[in-house]
């Protein structure tokens, strides 16, 4: 049984369509365009795990748990006018944090290869509060998303895509005329379906149910945002 899958063709093919079709109409825009590369965390507070590795012949029974997940995002955007700008782009998030029995030393290259990846997809309307000419600037936003699942061993999920929204807050700081700091605050609202329930890590834990279950992930993201003309 492998582990940890490489990134089969059908869903890179998937991704790069999700990008190019949020892009597709920023590009054909007038305006300011600019392009933001990020880095940050995703609070993964999710109660119950999205994939499993249960191999009992290499002694690893594991599952993915709440943690701080590394992050990288790229966005590209334009402002259609000095109060509105559209953006859009994706958000990776990898976390690592498990819970669980392995052997050792057999089961420890599992363990530490494992993951539960999430690709954030987003477009977005966004609104300037600050002057556009300050060098302090606030943005909200707010549009559809598309989150994607994948990862080590097992989905636990009856599908490996959502659609949902996403609220966005950001502040920049402007470091020349086409430099800038840029910090983003986005939070994702969108439901998972599970296949099975899920009856906790421990005895007594309560049971979560099969179905649907409503989730908010909180994804923080700080990076330079260059500006093109």
């Amino acid at each position: 049984m492998s582990t940890h899958p490489a990134l089969t063709r059908p869903f890179g093919f998937r991704v790069a369509s999700t990008l190019l079709l949020l892009v597709t109409p920023l590009v054909s825009a007038a305006g300011q365009v600019e392009v933001s590369v990020q880095g940050g965390i995703h609070a993964a507070r999710l109660d119950r795990p999205e994939r499993n590795v249960i191999d009992p012949g290499g002694g690893v029974a594991i599952e993915g748990a709440r943690g701080e997940a590394s992050t990288l995002g790229l966005r590209l955007g334009k402002w259609l006018s000095n109060r509105w700008g559209v953006d859009g782009g994706f958000a990776l998030s990898r976390n690592r944090s498990w819970q669980g029995s392995v052997s050792i030393p057999t089961g420890l290259g599992t363990a530490s290869d494992f993951q539960t990846q999430t690709i954030f997809s987003s477009a977005t309307l966004r609104a300037r509060i600050t002057a556009p000419n300050s060098r302090f600037g606030l943005i909200v936003g707010a549009g559809p998303a598309l989150i994607l699942h994948r990862g080590s061993g097992n989905s636990l999920l009856t599908r490996n895509a959502d659609l949902g929204g996403l609220v966005d807050l950001g502040a920049s700081v402007r470091l020349s005329s086409r430099l800038a700091f840029a910090l983003d605050l986005h939070q994702y609202l969108f439901s998972s379906s599970f296949a099975e329930p899920y009856p906790g890590q421990f005895v007594g834990d309560p049971v979560r149910p099969a179905g649907s279950q409503f989730r908010h992930e909180f994804v923080i993201l700080a990076g330079i945002t260059w500006r093109a003309n």
